[in-house]
């Protein structure tokens, strides 16, 4: 009889769990929304973005779903609006059975600044696009001089990343110069002297030279021993001596 009872039991509780995922994957869930998850990714390494900050814009475009009947909450409309403000990347928003709202926020993170001689003053990121001047400080290299919106987008987003990527390079490099031609120098953190690199292409390759010769040159006869270092050419480093 007991088990009977059990068998009928676990029965009927399966019954319910069956037809409660039916209406909630029908959107019939009429239960409001108790609680409000969010999490913005790489917080760790940037604050552009902060939770508080997500749930006012949710509340600006009347979107924030606490309270809200779980079937009547768009989530599609949430992730538009929030991918529309310059340091959301991307933005999920899901619900689960327990009537909570999660919403997963990834940043746009700047990877450059640019001082250009045209007058312009902002931020891109890992694609190149500008950002804004940021009210939070963002340690990345400054890019000056020549720099047209099509080079900064094409030539020196991939060094940007390549630079966030690479703690050694990240902390020696301070500057970036974009001359006229469109060829590049490195104004270093440590040393006296100014790095030549040539055209933005093999950035990766020519560091990779210009670290080889830090470790077996440099730490021998001293950093400030040359004014120039030029890593133009291929197979080759060309010093100049300081007068």
């Amino acid at each position: 009889m007991k088990s009977l009872l059990k068998l009928l039991v676990g029965i009927a509780l399966l019954a319910y769990l069956v037809v409660a995922v039916a209406r909630f994957s029908k959107g019939e869930n009429t239960n409001a929304c108790r609680r409000v998850e969010i999490a913005v990714s790489d917080s760790s390494r940037a604050a552009f973005i902060s939770d508080d900050e997500v749930r006012s814009l949710l509340e600006q475009k009347h979107l924030y779903p606490e309270g809200i009947p779980m079937n009547r909450i768009d989530l599609k409309e949430m992730e538009q609006a929030l991918e529309a403000h310059q340091f959301i990347l991307q933005a999920q928003c899901y619900k689960t059975a327990d009537n909570v709202v999660h919403v997963k926020v990834s940043q746009r993170l700047p990877v450059m600044r640019i001082l250009s001689d045209e007058g312009g003053d902002y931020f891109i990121d890992a694609h190149g696009k500008p950002l804004r001047k940021v009210k939070y400080p963002a340690d990345v290299v400054l890019a000056t001089g020549a720099v047209s919106r099509h080079f900064a987008e094409h030539s020196l987003a991939p060094i940007g990343c390549y630079l966030q990527q690479n703690e050694f390079w990240n902390n020696q490099i301070l500057q970036i110069h974009v001359l006229a031609d469109s060829t590049l120098e490195v104004i270093p953190r440590v040393g006296n002297h100014i790095v030549y690199l040539g055209e933005a292409v093999d950035v990766e390759q020519k560091l990779g030279r210009l670290k080889v010769f830090y470790e077996e040159a440099l730490n021998n006869v001293g950093w400030n021993k040359y004014s120039k270092i030029d890593l133009q050419f291929n197979n080759q480093i060309i010093c100049t001596k300081k007068e």
